[in-house]
């Protein structure tokens, strides 16, 4: 709670504490539950193989094929006595047929078949040994009639055969099948179907899995607000690290998550595995540490996997891990089980990001040159983990690896790691354009040392940025959307994607019914188009394999022309309150402020930060926070400082949150800026959920929050 003081230094300030929580309180230190790749194409999107449209030849050399709408070229029916319709509405229109009476049957052919094959298929997994196994595929016809033709193109076991034609509107009719192996692997084809000039084309999967993979039992996970986070099993394996020789541990137990709408890519899993620190078990650091929903935060297309090492042990050994070969076999007995309870549909293994928190970093080390069946090591992470062995990731970086890792004050890892960033020149501010961009990202995290993974969602963020595989679309982050006069521009940051076409920049003027205003390439960071009054903007990826009503939206903002408020978004937490990936509560604000006679523009708080956007550019400033708290920064000093130049120079500044008193003043990140604008920290829960404006905003009525 926040008490305003007498004497403000500034001309206008208000903060409004939003407190949703008068009984326990507001504050929380944790969250709540809340270059090397190889080069691979993806099939077609759904339904996006057609490369001939019906009905493009002339009436002469076909049964015309009308479906009630009218022709859209030039129609020579001289020779066809049985038309039924008489209203071609395209010039010539019929001379010499103006009176048929004979039904056409080939008036209702639809026209050419317009297939929907599915991304990817994958047969049941096979057994060593056990010779073949098939299945059935319907594929959705949403065309006309005509013969087909199946070619495939790569492991000769696996077989197709479809029926030789398709009717109209109904299914095409595929037989798929493997004729197995005798040892485990896996198998893919390319499967081209063909009616006439049209051709479509996905990819199928095959997999002989090892035998002694276990049963597993998959449990949903959901954050408090309904956001369905993905599936977790735990399950005991002979590839897990223990039990072996080199420890006494026998703990053989393997957590795997699965995050929601992961994309079925061409052929291949690419994973995140993660090694716990000392003195804790897999099962209880995941939760701790919100692994599982930092990975769904990110949007990374990839399993998360964690061994369990030694058991409350000060010990950095990670058993068969340890050894050359150990990370693959683990991957792929994972891979056999997720194929098999069909959470995906990819037989090979693909590349890996490793992640270690403070002693793990020992078996990432040990891995950093690991090979799977597809890929490899491609980044490291490390926690507050560089206690030793700096020279190998320091190599990693130099063979075209990336490296993340931050550090506390006191977690014991701060010289290693400035030592490190020294010897490779290496980023040392984890900002967005750093994480995507630069080889290497080495950073003092301002907490301690068990919070250097959710501080500031720092392993989300890390998998958002450096995965070059998304599951819906890159995570875009709109930096800003803003105007001069009529001309609107819209400013954005996307992580990498190995699929990503483009962009569509998308406007609605109720934040519901959406069009898109221009595209750009996938190349491209901005944007132009007019805007006549004000719209919610978005920008929309455009991702191969992703239908378009799946690709991920970024947050939506609005702008107005000649606007002279700016709304800030400062919210970036996904770990509390809300937990989707993309909101428009920034949009709301700046459409209500427009609506008072204050049009307004829009931008995230890093587009201040980069100089994407000026507040010297607009009258006043509205900077939102949600429940952004000590675990996320509310104002970073950069915050701070900006805003204190900005109504120095006689700027209008309004702060909506409800953890900024607690984090900028109780917990002393910003208590001299707090008292400069003329405000101090109360207490940490009003008991209220009724709130009335005060002071300059004394205009504003009585209402209650929830």
């Amino acid at each position: 709670m926040l008490a305003a003081m007498a004497n403000t230094p500034h001309l206008w300030f208000a903060l409004i504490l939003s407190v949703a929580c008068p009984l326990a309180g507001c504050h929380d230190e944790k969250p709540l539950v809340d270059r090397t790749s190889v080069s691979r194409a993806y099939p077609p999107a759904l339904g996006l193989g057609d490369t001939v449209t019906p009905d493009t030849l002339s009436d002469t050399s076909i049964p015309d094929a009308d479906t009630g709408i009218a022709d859209t070229g030039p129609d020579a029916d001289t020779a066809d006595t049985a038309d039924t319709a008489t209203t071609d509405t395209t010039p010539p229109q019929d001379t010499a047929d103006t009176s048929d009476t004979t039904a056409d049957t080939a008036d209702t052919t639809v026209g050419a078949p317009d297939l929907r094959l599915a991304a990817s298929y994958a047969l049941p997994i096979a057994s060593p040994g056990a010779g073949a196994v098939s299945t059935a595929v319907s594929v959705p016809n949403a065309g006309g009639a005509g013969a087909v033709s199946v070619q495939l193109s790569g492991d000769p076991r696996i077989t197709a055969t479809a029926a030789p034609s398709v009717a109209a509107g109904q299914p095409l009719s595929v037989q798929l099948a493997f004729s197995g192996g005798a040892s485990p692997g896996g198998a893919e084809t390319t499967l081209t179907i063909t009616s006439g000039a049209n051709a479509w084309t996905t990819h199928v999967s095959a997999l002989v899995g090892r035998t002694g993979v276990p049963s597993a039992s998959w449990s949903p996970l959901s954050s408090p607000d309904g956001v369905f986070y993905g599936e977790q099993s735990v399950v005991g394996l002979d590839s897990a690290p223990f039990p072996h020789s080199s420890g006494s541990w026998d703990d053989d137990s393997v957590l795997v998550f699965v995050p929601s709408d992961l994309r079925p890519r061409q052929g291949m899993t690419d994973f995140v595995v993660h090694f716990h620190g000392f003195g804790t078990r897999a099962v209880e650091t995941v939760e701790e540490h919100f692994y599982r929903e930092q990975v769904y935060a990110s949007g990374a297309n990839a399993v998360l996997v964690v061994p369990q090492g030694p058991e409350n042990a000060s010990s950095g050994n990670f058993g068969r891990l340890m050894t050359s070969g150990g990370l693959d076999a683990l991957l792929r007995d994972v891979n056999t089980l997720l194929y098999r309870d069909g959470l995906v549909r990819n037989a090979f293994v693909g590349d890996v990001i490793l992640t270690a928190h403070s002693g793990g970093y020992q078996a990432v080390a040990n891995n950093l040159d690991a090979q799977t069946e597809r890929g490899q090591t491609t980044h490291a992470h490390l926690f507050d983990g560089l206690y030793a062995r700096s020279s190998d990731f320091i190599s990693f970086v130099g063979s075209g690896g990336f490296f993340r890792s931050n550090y506390t004050q006191n977690g014991g890892t701060k010289s290693n790691n400035e030592s490190a960033r020294n010897t490779l020149s290496a980023a040392s501010a984890p900002t967005f354009g750093n994480l995507r961009n630069a080889d290497a990202v080495i950073w003092l995290a301002d907490t301690g040392h068990n919070q250097a993974t959710f501080h500031e969602t720092a392993f989300a963020e890390a998998l958002r940025w450096s995965s070059s595989r998304s599951r819906r679309g890159p995570r875009i982050e709109l930096e800003a959307v803003t105007a001069t006069g009529t001309n609107a521009t819209a400013r954005w940051l996307s992580p990498r994607d190995d699929d990503l076409d483009g962009f569509s920049v998308e406007t609605s003027e109720d934040g519901l019914l959406w069009q898109s205003a221009t595209t750009a390439p996938a190349s491209a960071s901005q944007a132009s188009f007019t805007v006549t009054g004000g719209v919610f903007v978005r920008i929309v990826p455009l991702t191969q394999g992703v239908e378009p009503a799946d690709q991920l939206p970024s947050d939506a903002y609005w702008v107005a022309p000649n606007p002279g408020v700016l709304v800030v978004d400062g919210f970036d937490r996904l770990l509390g309150s809300f937990s989707d990936h993309h909101h428009d509560f920034t949009g709301r604000i700046a459409q209500a402020a427009s609506a008072a006679g204050y049009p307004s523009a829009s931008a995230s708080n890093e587009g201040v930060l980069n100089g994407e956007v000026s507040l010297a550019s607009f009258d006043a400033v509205i900077w939102l926070l949600g429940d952004e708290s000590t675990a996320d920064h509310t104002l970073t000093s950069a915050e701070q400082a900006l805003v204190d130049a900005y109504l120095d120079q006689g700027g209008a500044v309004i702060v909506s949150g409800s953890e900024v008193g607690w984090d900028l003043d109780n917990k002393n990140n910003g208590r001299a800026f707090l008292t400069g604008l003329g405000a101090r920290y109360d207490r940490d829960d009003s008991g209220s959920l009724s709130i009335s404006g005060v002071g300059a905003l004394a205009g504003v009525g009585s209402f209650s929050i929830g």
